[in-house]
């Protein structure tokens, strides 16, 4: 099983998803331009694009006994993540196994936060995570 955290401002607040999503799949493009030359096509490598995720799970609005995390309910998770978003700052996404290791740790933000509540009031939700370019601004000597 894994567990997946998001956290704003180097930790300042971090929330550990509840019940993970059982799996997940990572897009990482790469910018590949085709040429058609004289006698045959030529393909040019370009650059790495940024990484793409989507998380599909559910915040509970009941203690269960698999959850992984019991610091809030329901749409607490949603009213934390919303806040956020109003920050217009970067996240940090990290995944780890059961054993420990990382899997996945990038820094993102959220092009798209759907939600929608249950009869016993879980909250699904689907969470689309965009890789985001951390930019180097220090001076070289």
């Amino acid at each position: 099983m894994i567990q997946v955290f998001l956290s704003i401002n180097n930790n300042k607040e971090v929330i550990q998803l509840p019940v993970p999503p059982p799996e997940y799949d990572v897009e990482s493009p790469w910018k590949i331009d085709q040429v058609d030359g004289l006698n045959q096509s030529l393909s040019l490598i370009g650059l790495r694009g940024l990484r793409a995720i989507e998380i599909k799970s559910f915040f509970p609005a009941a203690d269960y006994p698999f959850l992984q995390n019991r610091t809030m309910w329901g749409m607490d998770y949603v009213a934390a993540i919303e806040r956020w978003r109003s920050l217009r700052l970067p996240l940090r996404l990290v995944i780890t196994g059961t054993d420990g290791k990382q899997r996945l740790n990038m820094p993102v933000v959220i092009d798209e936060f759907k939600y929608g509540t249950e009869r016993n009031g879980d909250v699904n939700f689907s969470l689309h995570l965009t890789e985001f370019a951390m930019v180097n601004t220090k001076r070289k000597k």
